[in-house]
């Protein structure tokens, strides 16, 4: 009996291996246009509305900002609501010791496929970030009251 058709197994078995090795790969791995079909994660803010309440009087005046118009103002404030710094937001930031006529803020954000984020904080919140009072003072700055005054 000869022996050499077993190496010639052997190196077709070793040959197959490494084309079925190769070809799982390139399934594993994405193409460039695969990777550009992926949508982002980051969700894309539409709206912004902002409930003020508190103060002296105490009358709540509610404003909002449709984030679809164009404009700096609003562009920058679709940027900052869809930012990774603002999605991290607490759901919460106010004083230990809540008193005063200070103002509270109720912020309600909404996404692109109906998602929400809603933040509560107060003029008194030492521990609200910054980009929270961002948003807030821009959205007092551009949104509609309703009013027709």
């Amino acid at each position: 009996m000869s022996s050499r058709p077993i190496p010639t197994v052997r190196r077709l078995f070793f040959a197959a291996a490494v084309l079925l090795g190769l070809a799982a790969a390139a399934l594993v791995v994405p193409s460039a246009a695969t990777a550009a079909a992926i949508p982002p994660t980051t969700p894309v803010a539409n709206r912004v509305e902002l409930v003020r309440t508190g103060g002296i009087i105490n009358v709540p005046v509610t404003f909002t900002v449709d984030l679809t118009n164009a404009g700096d103002d609003t562009a920058r404030l679709k940027a900052l609501v869809s930012s990774r710094q603002f999605l991290a937001l607490a759901p919460s930031y106010g004083p230990k010791n809540p008193c005063c006529d200070f103002f509270l803020y109720t912020l309600t954000v909404t996404y692109d496929g109906g998602g929400t984020k809603t933040v509560f904080t107060s003029d008194a919140a030492e521990d609200a970030p910054a980009i929270l009072f961002a948003v807030i003072r821009l959205t007092e700055r551009i949104g509609s009251t309703g009013d027709a005054s």
